[in-house]
């Protein structure tokens, strides 16, 4: 052997992560067609539906962008869970901290919510998503990482899905507390702005996102899209409302058959001079047929009713998310849904607030925001959700209404030696013994009122009594001569 040293050379990072991917892949790939063999060797039910095996990103942002129920099923919860913002303060001191004064400004500056709104929902599209976090602290490259000094600045918000996202690298030290986490995105600005022409990518070093991914289950780093769980029901709604257009547009108008008089069967038909009619009459404004030799007979339509498959496939959604189907279909159906469903979904919105969005999503980026100085710095803070289930301004005036004519009903039907004013009001009207105590007091206070006021009404009444009285002997006497006497 020589001296000279073997050279051994280090695979790239990316190379290593892609052939990761594609034995993934395969793998994955052989175990859906083992198990496809197992339940059903002779049928494949993906592939006679035209249902994908392997679902892409794109795929999914192509639904989400353009299917009205996939959209629905990607920011039902985000929607929900945002409805109104939360309430991030430091202490129950009813005066404003230097620390609750910040988070407001950073809201009011940066709509702070807003852009956590959106990272909730397009982290959904796909596995996961990133909060770009635009910081002033003196680096000029995205690449680098976060600069810890006096001063920093957050300047500006970005949400990306995964669409037009790469993970470049990931953390390779077993010995890191981020081990197997990315490193370094690669974000394709251009794709994501929509704009065309030559694709901006750039790199970005992972202390400046947010990296948001909902539904995770064995990967820290990757969740579950939320349409997968119902992509084939969403593929299912497409095809039935695509296929309802098109059968109304082909069998609306079914057309005409010409059929030939049994009389005149050597008759010559001017097939060119038929046709010509039709043509007008379709595409103008003639509404006859000029034509001999046959008779024209419309055809009968062939148009169903899609309603209740498409009712079927929106059912079949609503359970494999847990949602009521009304709430799912929307804000006017929403309306007419039970009290119960919305107190269920309203437990589910709740669980996820308080288990994933606050967590998940707020506390990380405040936490980040607090380690780099943008916000000061403080021993704790709390993060509250406002209740869903408050009655509305509609729901008070009926409980209102059903009060007082519970309480007319109460004081017309004269109960009160079954049932005690008090025992009433607290029993029935669901009241606190401090408003019953306020009620009675008044009631009290009310009572004694009135009876000074009959009182001096009595008192009033005796005194013009007696003067009429002392009047009346006056005039008797006036009226006396010195004869009488």
């Amino acid at each position: 052997m020589g001296n000279d040293e073997a050279s051994i050379s280090v695979p790239d990072t990316s190379a290593v992560i892609n052939v990761q991917r594609a034995i993934l892949n395969e793998v994955s790939l052989l175990r859906r067609e083992t198990l496809a063999k197992l339940f059903d060797p002779n049928r494949d039910i993906n592939d006679a539906c035209g249902y994908p095996t392997e679902i892409s990103i794109e795929q999914y942002k192509e639904f989400y962008k353009r299917e009205w129920l996939a959209k629905r099923v990607v920011q039902i919860f985000p929607e929900a869970c945002w409805t109104e913002d939360p309430v991030i303060f430091e202490n129950e001191d009813p005066d404003e901290t230097e620390f609750e004064k910040a988070v407001s400004n950073l809201n009011k500056d940066l709509n702070l919510f807003h852009f956590l709104h959106r990272i909730d929902e397009l982290s959904g599209i796909g596995r996961y998503g990133i909060l770009l976090l635009g910081l002033k602290d003196g680096q000029n490259s995205l690449t680098l990482p976060v600069t810890k000094k006096e001063g920093v600045q957050l300047i500006y918000l970005r949400a990306y899905d995964e669409s037009v996202l790469a993970v470049d690298s990931v953390n390779t030290d077993v010995t890191s507390p981020r081990y197997g986490f990315p490193e370094i995105y690669k974000v394709n600005t251009a794709d994501a702005s929509g704009s065309t022409g030559i694709l901006d990518a750039i790199r970005v070093h992972w202390s400046r996102v947010l990296h948001v991914a909902d539904n995770r289950t064995t990967s820290e780093i990757y969740g579950a899209p939320r349409q997968e769980i119902a992509y084939n029901r969403i593929w299912d709604c497409r095809k039935i409302l695509s296929g309802s257009g098109e059968m109304f547009w082909l069998g609306a108008f079914p057309g005409y058959s010409f059929e030939i008089n049994p009389d005149m069967q050597d008759a010559t038909i001017d097939t060119a001079s038929i046709r010509e009619e039709l043509s007008n009459y379709q595409n103008g404004l003639q509404r006859y047929l000029a034509i001999s030799g046959v008779s024209a007979k419309s055809l009968a339509p062939q148009v169903a009713d899609p309603t209740g498959h498409l009712a079927a496939q929106i059912k079949a959604t609503a359970i494999a998310m847990g949602v009521p189907m009304r709430i799912l279909m929307g804000s006017e159906e929403a309306k007419l849904a039970s009290q119960s469903d919305k107190e269920t979904f309203n437990s589910r919105v709740k669980c996820r607030q308080d288990k994933y969005v606050s967590p998940m999503i707020i506390r990380p980026f405040i936490d980040r925001m607090i380690e780099f100085g943008v916000l000061p710095e403080v021993a704790d803070y709390t993060i509250q959700w406002p209740d869903l289930n408050s009655p509305s301004e509609e729901d008070k005036a009926n409980v209102a209404k059903a009060k007082s004519e519970a309480l007319a009903k109460f004081v017309q039907g004269d109960v009160a030696q079954l049932i005690p004013e008090a025992e009433f009001l607290k029993i029935v009207m669901g009241m606190s013994q401090e408003e019953v105590d306020s009620i009675s007091a008044a009631v009290e206070e009310r009572q004694k009122i009135e009876v000074d006021l009959e009182r001096e009404m009595d008192r009033m009444t005796q005194s013009e009594d007696s003067g009429d009285n002392k009047g009346d002997e006056e005039n008797a006497v006036e009226q006396k001569g010195p004869n009488d006497e």
